[in-house]
């Protein structure tokens, strides 16, 4: 399992494009609808050939409702993740709130899969809480946002949690992970069009509801570089990975993402890199040292 350990790492790492690049669009006056469905719809489209060329990709008839289910997680995902980045409320609280999930993660791997939570993977969890809070220092955020987006941050940290067991049973459903990617994806498409007209009459806010394809052309290269990174080849490795590692364990791995997220912010954004980051990323390498364990015992 050594290699599937590696496959989440690189997935976490890829990962932490998500709520950077998410920043960058919005700062580009993106709406929240048009980051959570272009994305993904760029890949169902991408995958979609494959599928139809390559019949072993194909979803079998008795785990379309799975993924119907897996879609569903997922739209909801993408709103919810999205959504308090959207209201307002500082990356670092939206992190911090969506970073929650290996606690629910255990919780419900052991609810839904049958994962036991042994002490070793509370200390890890534990451990890599503490290295998130020091890296995020939520304490030195002068306003949180709005109840509504920290809500909807809180919610992604749950959802985050649900894709990740819906992602370990495709694993164990033995699903190619070109399957698992185009199945929940496409069905999130399906739901998030399905839900736009309806959510637009309850929240008319163009910043959150407007779908627009009238761009100017760089922003579309933009929107396909993020959709590489932060979707598809985060996700090539981390299904990859979870054909053979728990939920529970992915989830304290995937936490190697706020690290990866801190140092792009860093970049784009010329935010400085403390101690709070380094002190931050050691204490979630230290939690990783420890799940490492777990897998090995």
């Amino acid at each position: 399992m050594e290699k599937e350990y590696w496959f989440i790492v690189i997935a976490a790492i890829l990962y932490g494009t998500l709520t950077v690049g998410a920043q960058f669009f919005v700062n580009l006056g993106l709406s929240l609808y048009e980051i959570s469905l272009y994305p993904i719809l760029f890949i169902s489209l991408i995958l979609l050939p494959v599928l139809l060329i390559k019949r072993q990709y194909m979803i079998k008839k008795e785990m379309i409702l799975f993924f119907v289910v897996y879609g569903l997680i997922g739209a909801l995902l993408q709103l919810m993740q999205f959504g308090g980045i959207v209201l307002g409320v500082p990356v670092a609280v939206v992190a911090l709130l969506l970073y929650t999930q290996p606690i629910w993660t255990t919780i419900f791997g052991k609810l839904m899969v049958k994962e036991q939570i042994t002490p070793r993977k509370i200390v890890a969890v534990g451990i890599a809480l503490v290295g998130v809070v020091l890296l995020l220092r939520p304490w030195d955020i002068e306003a949180v946002g709005a109840p509504t987006g920290i809500i909807s941050a809180l919610l992604g940290g749950m959802l985050l949690s649900l894709w990740i067991i819906w992602g370990r049973k495709t694993g164990i459903n033995k699903q190619y992970n070109i399957t698992a990617i185009t199945g929940w994806m496409g069905f999130a498409v399906i739901w998030l069009l399905l839900l736009w007209p309806i959510v637009s009459l309850l929240i008319p806010e163009s910043n959150i509801m407007r779908l627009s394809v009238n761009f100017p052309l760089h922003y579309w290269f933009y929107l396909i570089i993020y959709t590489l990174l932060a979707h598809l080849f985060s996700y090539l490795f981390f299904y990859k990975g979870v054909q053979k590692i728990q939920a529970s364990i992915s989830g304290v791995i995937m936490l190697f993402e706020p690290v990866s997220a801190a140092i792009l912010a860093a970049i784009l954004f010329i935010q400085p890199i403390g101690f709070n980051i380094l002190s931050g990323g050691a204490l979630i390498l230290f939690s990783n040292y420890i799940i490492h364990k777990e897998i090995h015992k």
